[in-house]
């Protein structure tokens, strides 16, 4: 989901008061490691993914129909060559208002992420608010909105997300500094009820979940980003590694996480691999099974916390 700057100004005393203490917050390092983010991007994600295979079918009816007039230009007469045409023309244009729809300006993923950030920067200005109190501070800048230094004694960043965090429990992870960009892209379903349960699109969003406890060391580009770029280039639920490798260039990340899954009744299969965007080479790879829909997330955090840790 996008994150919006936040710029809040608290005003403690009159403003020619003796001392004025001005502080600063990152309000892209608080919505990343803000932990109510990660829920609010699955559900942006469900939205996204209602989406995504509509527009995938109406970029294929185009590719189709175009595939037709090529091979058929040789037979048909003017007048079938200029309905296909024609054809052509209205399917492209139903496409291009159907991502305009959606995915332009105003459209419906906008309209979304509005309404779904709307209580998160409500929650985010209230905790700044009252850290600024407490710490003593008239004035709170968002470090990321023309604030070219600040000191670090300044920086209210960490009390904000711990007091924004505080319903979540201490975290589970040691902070690092190293700070690499990752994505991660829906799992590729290998047979029909893994496609008819979603899972491709279940397992990525199960992965952002679990790599939020790794904000501190990644950044990490959002599921709705990544969606986004799939539609774009008009690709379907089957993601080659190199289109993966392709987006991941795109939006300048160091690896992706790629995978894939199949189910059978009640048991779930899945792969789940790291790939280094420079290299096209593989970092490191898991595969598990689960008896149960519900402990797929289980299994996923597992392995994907053993993958992670060999960047570090």
């Amino acid at each position: 989901m996008k994150k919006y700057l936040i710029i809040s100004i608290i005003l403690l005393g009159i403003l020619f008061a003796k001392e004025i203490k001005i502080g600063f917050v990152e309000s892209e390092r608080i919505f990343n490691e803000y932990q109510a983010t990660a829920a609010a991007n699955a559900e942006f994600n469900e939205y996204v993914s209602m989406y995504r295979d509509s527009a995938a079918v109406l970029f294929t009816k185009v590719e189709n129909l175009k595939s037709e007039l090529e091979a058929q230009k040789l037979v048909l007469s003017e007048e079938a060559r200029l309905r296909k045409l024609d054809e052509i023309e209205t399917s492209t244009g139903a496409y291009n208002q159907f991502l305009q729809d959606v995915f332009g300006k105003g459209g419906k993923l906008e309209q979304k992420n509005d309404e779904l950030m709307a209580p998160l920067l409500k929650q985010v200005n209230e905790a700044v608010e009252k850290i600024a109190q407490q710490e003593g501070f008239s004035i709170i800048l968002d470090l990321s909105a023309d604030v070219f230094y600040a000191s670090s004694e300044l920086d209210l960043t960490d009390l904000v997300i711990d007091e924004l965090n505080l319903e979540y429990g201490p975290p589970t992870l040691p902070t690092g500094e190293i700070k690499k960009i990752i994505a991660i892209f829906p799992f590729t379903e290998t047979n029909q009820e893994a496609i008819d349960a979603a899972l491709g699109q279940r397992c990525q969003t199960e992965v952002y979940n679990a790599v939020g406890a790794f904000s501190a060391r990644l950044r990490i580009i959002s599921q709705a980003a990544i969606n986004t770029e799939i539609i774009k280039r008009g690709l379907g639920r089957d993601i080659e590694l190199d289109q993966a490798y392709a987006i991941g260039l795109a939006v300048l990340c160091d690896y992706i996480i790629v995978g894939s899954v199949s189910k059978f009744a009640t048991k779930i299969e899945y792969t789940i691999s790291l790939q280094d965007v420079t290299t096209k080479k593989e970092i490191a790879k898991r595969s598990n099974e689960v008896s149960e829909d519900i402990k797929l997330y289980e299994a996923i955090n597992s392995d994907l916390r053993a993958m992670l840790e060999v960047l570090y």
